[in-house]
């Protein structure tokens, strides 16, 4: 029960009393009396803690003994002492609270039936009524979560504790440039960070046109080329960040990846602030070179970017560390990346299952790739670089067996109608000086006619 539960509930119980409470002049005990026998015969109703619900006179007169000696606060509901749920162990504890979050609408019986399901928790090890008594100590009953009030709790400040150990990650819907496809549209571009905790330091920061898992996996590599493998990445819970090809990712590279609480964006609050920078310093100057043309492009918006970067924001005294953030970052030393950067680049290829046709194709994002011919009928791992489709690998059975080679049957017609052409044409020079065919089929030499016979030329 939260704080203001009580004061709500000492309200409905003053609202009661009040006629004999809240007077000029006081009644006399039997006036009282009278009184409330009258109110003990009455249904209360005070949403959502009571509904027609009847007190008794010896209830009545507590409350009034209560708020005579503390006021409204004595109406208030005593505090029961918090005592810890040792039934229930804290990591379940934890997973139940986010499914509450997350699907309020659950019962607590759904609830334990997800636990077990997805979890893994044994079925019958958590008692219903005490999960149910910890959701209402915690405020978070079905009534209370659905409609949005979700108790805040405090929060610890925390700061890795040199470069690398930590990078905080997210989007930013920032500003709008021209669209590239209708000059007279604008679009909105998004800003993706990758921000090192210790040291403010921006690793990597880019627009993109979109905020899906390709531009998240662009910026990460980008971020990975200039500084090292970190040890982990902090992110919240959007549909990128959650994608389940990100996080094997991380796996491969051995990143740890972990994200804020479902409904708690706090966790990241050195990015949330980062964003109000952005926002203070960078667009102001963006939108003025926006409105003399001198940006329009996707491009150009970046190259602003990395200038404000290096030359301002790693540059200043940060408020929060007192050290410019390329101090800070650069007092550790740089790690060396273990993988050369195209090792590195096949580490963030997209990953799609595919079944080779009778003709040795497969269809990829509306493309068409021929594969080895050997694997048709079979199901393949087509691994391809999203921004460069002409890469892709093919695996079978988690076996690299060959490339995928984007198929343009016009072009292979093209080809062959050539290499057709070539060989006619120099089939024709061959015949020049041979022997030919006259209309009476004597021979002669080309170019001397026999008699007065006229000689046709055959060939082909």
């Amino acid at each position: 029960m939260t704080q203001k539960d009580r004061e709500q509930i000492a309200a409905g119980r003053f609202h009661i009393i009040a006629p004999v409470v809240n007077r000029a002049t006081s009644l006399n005990p039997g006036e009282v009396s009278a009184w409330f026998r009258e109110a003990v015969q009455k249904p209360w109703t005070h949403e959502p803690y009571w509904m027609s619900k009847h007190f008794g006179q010896r209830t009545l007169e507590r409350w009034k003994q209560q708020y005579e000696r503390g006021g409204f606060e004595g109406l208030m509901p005593a505090i029961p002492p918090k005592r810890p749920t040792t039934a229930i162990s804290e990591p379940v504890l934890q997973q139940a609270e986010a499914i509450r979050l997350e699907m309020p609408k659950l019962s607590v019986e759904t609830i334990l039936y997800l636990l077990h399901k997805e979890h893994g928790v044994e079925r019958g090890s958590v008692n219903p009524s005490t999960l149910a008594r910890h959701f209402r100590r915690e405020g978070l009953t079905r009534q209370r979560v659905s409609e949005g009030e979700i108790p805040q709790y405090g929060f610890r400040r925390f700061e890795a504790e040199t470069p690398m150990q930590m990078w905080q990650s997210d989007f930013q819907h920032t500003l709008y440039l021209p669209d590239p496809l209708n000059p007279n549209k604008r679009k909105l571009a998004k800003l993706c960070l990758f921000l090192d905790d210790h040291s403010r330091f921006v690793v990597h920061g880019q627009f993109y046109w979109d905020e899906k898992m390709p531009s998240l996996e662009d910026c990460l590599k980008k971020a990975i080329e200039k500084h090292g493998i970190p040890d982990q990445c902090y992110t919240d819970n959007g549909p990128a960040f959650s994608a389940g090809h990100i996080a094997r990712i991380c796996a491969r590279l051995g990143i740890r990846l972990s994200h804020t609480r479902p409904y708690k964006p706090q966790g990241k609050g050195k990015a949330e602030r980062m964003f109000g920078f952005v926002d203070t310093s960078f667009l102001p100057i963006a939108m003025n070179k926006i409105s003399k043309n001198l940006i329009r492009t996707l491009e150009e918006l970046n190259r602003a970017l990395q200038d404000w970067l290096e030359e301002h924001y790693h540059a200043r005294k940060h408020g929060e560390t007192g050290e410019p953030p390329c101090i800070r970052m650069g007092r550790y030393p740089v790690r060396q990346l273990p993988y050369n950067k195209q090792e590195l680049r096949r580490f963030f290829f997209l990953e799609e299952t595919r079944k080779v046709d009778k003709t040795g194709t497969i269809s990829l994002d509306g493309l068409i790739y021929q594969v080895p011919a050997e694997l048709c009928g079979l199901k393949v791992q087509i691994r391809y670089d999203p921004y460069d489709p002409s890469d892709a690998d093919v695996h079978f059975n988690d076996v690299l067996v060959g490339k995928a080679i984007p198929s343009d049957p016009v072009g292979r017609y093209r080809k062959r109608f050539k290499k057709e052409k070539a060989e006619d044409e120099k089939a024709d020079s061959a015949m020049d000086g041979q022997m030919v065919f006259s209309v009476f089929g004597k021979t002669a030499e080309a170019g001397h006619n026999q008699g007065n016979s006229t000689a046709v030329e055959v060939r082909g």
